[in-house]
């Protein structure tokens, strides 16, 4: 999938919603969508052969041509979220189907820089992070907003949408395959041909006596006379050798290509065609998919292009299957024509000429040996053209340079003699001076744009409801010197709730603020509660998680590990006596935050000049925590599912993993080996080295 404009950010969610079904008798032994759509591919489609044979693309599995997506493993919606440096979000099923382009620059009169970007688990709101400049003129000064935008046609098509981006996928693999499969097509081909036409021009600008070159060649075969010119360029020019080496280049290419189009252009197409034309049905099934945004008229002329490809490949078969024809004819008679003057010996087996060999060497040089010599200027040398050559110009992105000639009594001159016929829709349009790869190029365009026009229907429907003004950025600073400053968006599909964390001040921070907004109700409500740390854990005596050595912490970064757990990494001083800075690591339950704890926001007042915020202390409900002796932290990254930790140090040369849930003497030895600069080289951590001491002072 290729995007106009830079990401500037990416998320990945697994829909929360049921994929509804409808239960049928136990006998049958299934369950059939509710929208009795059934994809009956499988059964009515051939399998696709295998590129890997043939061809040097390497993108699809031998195993599995049609699921080169991996699309028959997928058990729930899930949908990639993509933002954009110019304001543009856009909504990507399974990774591959475009089903949303949200254009917020054309919502809020001014585009922006996409920061973050995700949607509810319950796909019924839309969280985007946008950063602005304060007003119209492009000042230094920009603004962060946290907008809230519902996505009611998403969440009420779900099934709908899910069923189509499965075919989607399908369809693009396919475009895929026909690509390598044309691609193959001219990794065969051989340009041997225009060897031999460049010799034959060369001896028609050389030659001293009149005429063409096909005149002399038409004497030969029917008088068996030949110019002392012509003779030398058959004997030592072509010679027996280079002919026959000719002969068997040509017929191996030739055939290669054929059985590309037979085994591989024409399964495809019909593969096409097929999934066309139940996206055509779905486009005409407006209360179920037409509300998509499908559009009947653009899909038919998806299908139409598809069709043409087909014509122009059966075209493409034709003039292969006539080429080799003249092609035997002819070079079997010039090979006889070359041993005689080479007064070699001729094989009985192809001494012998039948009336229609003869016939099949005049059409042919009558066809392609017939150009008059030109002179494009007094004096200049002469010039023979020469169409020995007529596969190629099918493999090139330009028009043709031979069209084939419509033959009296076929099936296209009766259309072009019937002005109803051409007028009719039931008719794939034939364009007889285009290319085959000109008709791909038109045919991948036409079903791509056919495809994601629910993209951009889906997309107007997608409505901001609600922005916060979060902080102010200052843009003159550095990317890779500005300081960090939080900023986490999770989804938990269990409570239908959107959390934010943020800072609003540069990193260490004193707080952080946690955004949650109620998805299940349409322009949901959010609450707000600042979150600081004081000491660790509970005062209690049997409480192992206790750290009084520090009563204010420094908030360095947040994160969510689980949608039951929050990660801070701290930022404590020592005990006064150096000007040693210690990090922690610690975690806490989201269920120590109550619903008293929260207080409702306005959009009319930026987060951080919010008097009413509710301030809570977390560090009495620290679950667990470990102070990461000599390093000083610079930020992180948590992942629940994979119950592990990653800590950056502050120089941003090292990082070090931490197993989250090793008892505390495997966590130390897993600590102590688990150290690595940046290049991935495995570095010994030896307590306070030479690198952790540059590391603190730093």
């Amino acid at each position: 999938m290729d995007l106009p404009d830079n990401i500037s950010c990416m998320d990945w969610i697994e829909s929360s919603v049921t994929m509804a079904t409808q239960e049928i008798p136990a006998d049958l032994g299934e369950f059939i969508p509710s929208d009795l759509f059934e994809d009956g591919s499988e059964k009515f489609l051939p399998k696709l052969p295998a590129l890997s044979k043939i061809s040097t693309s390497k993108g699809f599995d031998e195993k599995a041509v049609e699921d080169s997506k991996r699309l028959c493993g997928q058990t729930s919606f899930n949908i990639l979220v993509v933002g954009s440096t110019n304001g543009h979000v856009r909504l990507v099923a399974y990774g591959i189907s475009p089903i949303a382009e949200v254009d917020l620059a054309a919502q809020m009169t001014q585009g922006g820089k996409i920061i973050s970007a995700t949607l509810s688990a319950d796909l019924q709101s839309l969280s985007v992070v946008m950063e602005r400049p304060e007003n119209m003129e492009q000042n230094a000064q920009h603004q962060v907003y946290l907008m809230a935008l519902d996505c009611m046609l998403l969440t009420s098509r779900h099934q709908e949408l899910a069923t189509y981006a499965m075919k989607h996928g399908k369809i693009v693999t396919y475009l895929e395959y026909l690509n390598s499969t044309l691609n193959a097509v001219s990794e065969a081909w051989e340009d041997i041909l225009l060897e031999m036409e460049n010799k034959l021009t060369k001896y028609a600008q050389q030659k001293a006596s009149d005429g063409t070159v096909g005149d002399e060649f038409l004497q030969l075969l029917m008088w068996g006379r030949t110019s002392p010119d012509l003779q030398a360029f058959l004997v030592n020019d072509l010679s027996e050798k280079g002919l026959k080496k000719l002969g068997h280049s040509i017929e191996n290419s030739y055939t290669n290509i054929q059985k590309l189009v037979l085994k591989h252009i024409h399964c495809v197409g019909r593969a096409l065609l097929y999934h066309l034309s139940e996206i055509e049905g779905m486009a005409q099934w407006y209360d179920k998919y037409g509300v998509l945004g499908l559009s009947t008229s653009a899909v038919k002329e998806a299908v139409s292009s598809v069709g043409s490809f087909m014509l122009k490949a059966n075209e493409l078969l034709h003039v292969i299957d006539t080429s080799m024809k003249n092609f035997r004819a002819f070079f079997r008679w010039l090979y006889v024509v070359i041993l005689r003057l080479a007064e070699e010996p001729v094989p009985a087996a192809i001494s012998k000429m039948m009336m229609k060999d003869v016939n099949f060497v005049a059409d042919f040089l009558t066809e392609n040996f017939t150009d008059a010599p030109q002179e494009s200027s007094p004096g200049a040398t002469k010039k023979s053209g020469f169409t020995l050559e007529r596969v190629g110009q099918y493999l090139k992105k330009s028009d043709l340079q031979f069209v084939q000639a419509v033959v009296p009594g076929s099936w296209q001159s009766f259309v072009e003699s019937n002005q109803f016929l051409q007028e009719s829709d039931m008719l794939f349009p034939h364009h007889p001076e285009k290319s085959l790869l000109q008709l791909f190029e038109c045919l991948d365009k036409t079903v791509r744009s056919a495809l994601n026009l629910p993209a951009s229907s889906i997309g107007q429907s997608v409505k901001c409801h609600g922005e916060l003004q979060l902080y102010s950025v200052n843009t003159t600073t550095k990317e890779e010197t500005k300081p960090h400053r939080c900023l986490q968006q999770h989804t938990v599909a269990k409570d239908h709730r959107l959390y934010t964390l943020v800072m609003t001040e540069d990193s260490p921070s004193a707080s952080i603020y946690l955004i949650r907004q109620n998805t299940a109700k349409q322009g949901g409500y959010r609450e707000a509660v600042c979150l600081h740390f004081a000491f660790l854990g509970s005062p209690k005596d049997d409480d192992s998680v206790v750290s009084q050595s520090c009563s204010e912490h420094q908030i360095l970064d947040a994160a969510f590990y689980d949608d039951k757990t929050l990660s801070f990494l701290l930022h404590e001083k020592g005990d006064g006596k150096s000007d040693e800075c210690v990090s922690v690591l610690c975690q806490v339950l989201l269920e120590a935050l109550q619903d008293e704890h929260f207080t409702q926001i306005s959009s009319e007042t930026a987060l951080g000049q919010c008097q009413n915020i509710c301030r809570f202390d977390l560090g009495p409900h620290v679950s667990h925590y470990r102070r990461l002796d000599n390093m000083k932290a610079g930020t992180f990254a948590v992942s629940g599912s994979r119950k592990v930790a990653c800590v950056l140090f502050g120089n941003c040369r090292r990082v070090r993993l931490f197993d989250m849930d090793a008892e505390d003497e495997e966590e130390s030895l897993y600590e102590d080996k688990s150290t690595l600069d940046v290049s991935g080289i495995r570095l010994e951590d030896n307590g306070t080295s030479e690198d952790n001491k540059e590391n603190l002072s730093s």
